[in-house]
This record gives C-alpha cells, structure tokens and sequence, in this order.
C-alpha cells in the first residue's frame, strides 16, 4: 500500500471509528474532534496532527469505578487529554518506526465537595524522545535508561504551588516503557482504563475491533516484535530494540 493510499484510508477509518463513538452521548464532542482530524487528513501527503484538550465529563454512572481516592468527596471530574502526532510516511510503509513527533498528556481533574480549596487531580504523560536528546544523551553516556517510547506519571501537570500533597511523597518518575499510540489507539487506552463500562459496551462492535485491530497490527505489532526479534541475531529488526527497551542485553550479532 502505498503513503496516499494509507492516509486516505486513515482519514475514513477516523471518520468510522466516530460513528461508533457518537452514540455514547459522553464521547459526542471526542466524535466531533475525529471528524475534524478526518476531513483535515484527506488530500494529504503526510500524516500529522495535534489537537487541543478534548474533554470528557465523567458522569454519575461512569465514576471510576477502582481504587478510586476521593470515592465519596469527588465532583465535576472531567478528563481532559491532548494528542500531538507526526510520522515518516516513508518509514511507516516500509516497516520501519514511523513517530517523528508523538506526545500524549491525559489530565483528570475536579473539586472536593469537603473541602473547596483542595484541588483534585491526576495526570499521565507519554511520549517519544527526542531524537535530538537521543543524541545527546549518547554524547553525555548518560546512565539512565531513557526508552525512546514511554509513559511517566504526573508530567508537568502536577505542581506543588497548585496540589496539596498531604502525605503522599512524588520523586521524579521512572520513565516506563510502552507501544507508541496514535489517536484510535491512544483512545482505546483512555476508554479501556478511565471509562470501562463505555469501553465494554462498544469493544464488541464489528466497525470499532475491525478498526482497533488494524491500528494494532500496524503501530503495536512491529514494536513488541523488534524485541522479540533482538534475542536471535538471525532475525531482523526493522526498529531499533535497544532504544525502546534500553535494559535489553544486546546480542552481539
């Protein structure tokens, strides 16, 4: 399949994957946002897009439902997550990793119905290194491992002028290594884990895993199988195992 192909398709599966979702009435404006991104993707000769905070309420029967801090003080919480991405076309076709640029922020926020000045929230952050701090972390020999896709808790988006702590003790966050998302997947990611009865109800529609399992195969596959690839030094590795996986004992091939 060649690039223009690729991106004509993306922009119609964006547009698919919207019908499925505008039928849950707390995703309506996230629907909204993919056909925005869908029309802006046909005619075009590369993919990249970034979007502003798109929000979604959570609501009296879509409360998180595990674990959950502040079960019975919490109110007005609202999701809110931003999406930046940017892929090689040429890289994308041939196998190759494709992100130039992909940056994901997730924020939940609300208030405490106890208490007015406390601030509620909770933040994630993924993204891809750098390339131009790849390379400058190889000149200094830094000794931390810096996966080139990975997530980190709280991000810029947890400031202690803002959030009163209490008890709990925030140090810088490991940076975790995971697949690159692009937006199909990285919402699949929110509604799976932030909105599960919304995710259960739609998972098994025929239009939603047609597409989900596509975007899998593409961006996902090709990520676990360079690691998988790199313990037989016979097999090739179109993605560079040891800048996703930096711990990984390199093979000597």
């Amino acid at each position: 399949m060649d690039k223009n192909t690729f991106i004509s398709e993306m922009g119609e599966d964006f547009s698919d994957f919207a019908e499925v979702l505008k039928k849950e009435k707390l995703l309506e404006s996230l629907a909204t946002k993919l056909y925005i991104i869908s029309s802006k993707l046909q005619g075009k000769s590369s993919i990249q897009y970034k979007t502003n905070s798109i929000c979604i309420n959570f609501d009296e029967f879509e409360k998180y439902p595990q674990r959950f801090s502040h079960q019975n003080s919490a109110i007005d919480l609202v999701l809110k997550f931003d999406i930046e991405v940017k892929i090689n076309n040429e890289n994308l076709i041939q196998g190759n990793d494709p992100f130039n640029i992909f940056g994901l922020n997730i924020l939940i926020h609300g208030k405490n119905k106890n208490n007015q000045n406390s601030k509620i929230r909770y933040a994630i952050h993924f993204d891809r290194h750098k390339k131009e701090e790849e390379k400058e972390k190889k000149a200094k020999k830094s000794i931390q491992p810096h996966p080139a896709y990975h997530f980190q808790f709280g991000g810029n988006k947890l400031t202690e002028e803002e959030i009163d702590y209490g008890q709990a003790l925030f140090l810088k966050s490991p940076r975790i290594m995971h697949h690159p998302m692009e937006l199909i997947l990285a919402i699949d990611f929110i509604l799976s884990n932030f909105f599960p009865r919304i995710w259960d109800r739609i998972k098994h529609k025929t239009q939603y895993k047609k597409i989900l399992q596509k975007y899998q195969k593409q961006f996902i596959q090709p990520y676990f199988q360079a690691i998988a690839n790199s313990f037989d030094n016979n097999l090739p590795q179109n993605w560079n195992a040891q800048d996703i996986y930096p711990q990984l004992v390199e093979v000597e091939r």
